[in-house]
């Protein structure tokens, strides 16, 4: 007498989770960050840089008539940049929004495409600020307006397109090029030092770095001896009960300025999944208080009409960087 077994069945139902799994959680600390101030009104945005005259020892004697008179704003300059427009787009077929029940999208299929574009869109924006883009002006459909990126606004040669004035580009002091496996401490501190002397007060910067540069950092904590070696023994002045190791650096308390770091993947990255080895390396060590940007608007989303394929939605925003005086800011800049 045979009996049914199990591999022998028909008609079993499939067990399918109601689960779609991403792997993907990507922090965007450049976006959280930066303020956010007025609202774009036009795609060529400016603003005016000015610096305070060299100091005057000379002295004025008594009585002496005045022969010249001063003008307090020769040093005003205006700089600009573009905005940039960033889209994204989502379509679902009518059967497969309104019939199919899949599995994890019980909100929907459109529903999730949309939010899945929502964070899609913010990470370009968030890429292009982080990037090494120069801004451009619209031409045609191929060429359409840019933002200027962190790495092009943080450079002690002139842009070409929109250059920033020559006495309010970023002093190469303050750019470091180094091969990060070689980064000092000694140098570190050199970027720092030259931020401190343009700006000329201690204050809370926070570099945006790659991992290749934050594991860097980290390390300056470790007892070396020759070029880049360290020892294999290192103390610890923390409870053994806790029985872990703690190699974190979050904050770097310097001789001029005490600098919060944040890992980023979206540094100098010109399209690519994972970071290349310059956005690994890349750095910026940034006042936030010297940065903004502007929306005409955050990511929208816009029902597009239906030609008979089924529900369409368009997602934009227009968004533009500003780095009020690039003479304060900083770059790590190595790319090995």
């Amino acid at each position: 007498m045979s009996q049914l077994v199990e591999p022998n069945q028909v008609g079993k139902r499939e067990q399918l989770f109601d689960i779609i799994a991403l792997d993907d959680y990507k922090d965007k600390p450049l976006l959280a960050m930066l303020p956010k101030e007025q609202k774009l009104q036009n795609m060529q945005v400016s603003w005016q840089l000015d610096s305070y005259a060299t100091p005057d020892t000379a002295g004025s004697a008594d009585g002496e008539p005045v022969t010249a008179i001063e003008n307090a704003a020769e040093n005003r300059v205006r700089a600009y940049v573009y905005g940039q427009k960033f889209r994204r787009t989502a379509g679902v077929g009518t059967i497969a929004e309104e019939i199919s029940n899949v599995a994890g999208a019980s909100e929907g299929e459109m529903a999730r495409s949309i939010d899945k574009k929502l964070e899609e869109i913010s990470r370009d924006i968030e890429c292009a600020i982080g990037s090494d883009n120069d801004t451009q002006a619209e031409v045609s459909s191929g060429k359409p307006y840019k933002l200027r990126g962190l790495g092009s606004f943080i450079s002690s040669t002139a842009q070409t397109v929109l250059p920033i004035d020559s006495n309010f580009l970023t002093p190469s002091g303050s750019i470091d090029s180094t091969a990060t496996a070689s980064l000092t401490e000694s140098l570190f501190k050199g970027v720092l030092e030259s931020i401190f002397t343009q700006y000329g007060k201690a204050q809370d910067l926070d570099l945006v770095c790659g991992t290749t540069l934050k594991k860097t950092v980290t390390g300056f904590t470790q007892a070396a001896s020759g070029t880049n070696a360290y020892f294999t023994m290192r103390h610890f002045n923390q409870d053994i009960a806790d029985k872990k190791i703690t190699s974190n650096i979050l904050v770097y308390e310097g001789d001029f300025n005490t600098v919060k770091l944040h890992t980023s993947l979206f540094l100098a990255n010109t399209g690519t999944a994972t970071p290349s080895t310059t956005g690994k390396c890349r750095g910026y060590v940034l006042p936030m208080d010297r940065l903004c940007i502007n929306w005409g608007w955050q990511p929208k989303v816009t029902p597009l009409a239906n030609d008979g394929s089924g529900p369409r939605a368009m997602i934009e925003a227009v968004v533009a960087l500003v780095a009020k005086n690039p003479k304060v800011l900083g770059k790590f800049a190595a790319t090995s």
